[in-house]
């Protein structure tokens, strides 16, 4: 069944998202948008009382990030490291810290804070860290094909998810985050230069089904699994997502992609 929103101009019935109602304001009511305001931006104001999105952390204003057609979650690369550092806090208060360490899965994605892992420098000045040429490869295209403001790209994830092997609790800590739409994202190479020893391999594909099943059932936020530099899937997200007018985690339905 087909929804709707009235117009905040003229309340004509536009049906099925903000894209629709986008196109429709810019088709009758460009007049009344100011020069230089996406649409979208405009639109979003018009339904909160002209009050744009605050800061996560600080409460201040966020920017407009076109190309998600939401505020960014944080005000500036200050805000986006404070938020980390609180997630990280929050983790070790739920798990401790021996815990996480002794864990292989939370000893690579530390590897973002080693100057062996490489540093993409963004064209807006930010700085984003990975561990693979796998994911410089998603930063440069996020950066040079998309234009993707970095202080809405957190490598890796500050989240952690919990699962079990063999009895045994084992962590899972997503390669990339995106606030702004609520998006956990998984880089994979696809296996094309696995470890030939089969024993490793059958691990390996146990984890990774477990992991796959950790994100399938969290209820916070979208995830996609992003292999061997197939973008495909990760733009239609995207341009989903930013048709999407719901940005509370507790109101929405979660969409999880996963190769298969």
């Amino acid at each position: 069944m087909s929804s709707y929103k009235k117009c905040p101009i003229c309340y004509e019935k536009i049906v099925n998202g903000r894209e629709n109602m986008c196109l429709h304001l810019d088709k009758e009511h460009s007049d009344v948008i100011p020069i230089g305001q996406p649409t979208g931006e405009f639109l979003y104001l018009s339904e909160h009382n002209g009050q744009p999105r605050k800061c996560m952390i600080c409460k201040k204003g966020t920017t407009w990030n076109s190309k998600t057609n939401k505020y960014n979650a944080f005000c500036s690369d200050r805000c986006k490291q404070e938020y980390v550092k609180l997630a990280h806090a929050r983790v070790k208060k739920v798990y401790g810290t021996d815990n996480l360490l002794n864990d292989p899965e939370v000893q690579k994605k530390m590897l973002a804070n080693r100057k062996i892992s490489g540093r993409y420098l963004h064209s807006d000045g930010g700085i984003l860290t990975y561990t693979g040429s796998f994911e410089e490869d998603f930063c440069e295209m996020m950066d040079k094909f998309l234009q993707f403001p970095s202080t809405d790209i957190i490598m890796p994830s500050p989240h952690v998810y919990e699962y079990i092997y063999e009895k045994n609790k084992h962590f899972y800590i997503p390669d990339i985050f995106i606030p702004s739409i609520l998006l956990e994202i998984e880089i994979k190479d696809g296996g094309d230069r696995p470890n030939m020893h089969h024993k490793i391999q059958d691990v390996d594909k146990v984890k990774e089904r477990l992991k796959d099943e950790v994100m399938i059932n969290q209820k916070d936020f979208h995830y996609i699994k992003v292999e061997n530099k197939d973008y495909t899937e990760f733009f239609k997200l995207i341009t989903k997502l930013s048709n999407d007018e719901i940005t509370d985690k507790e109101k929405f339905t979660k969409i999880k992609i996963i190769p298969e």
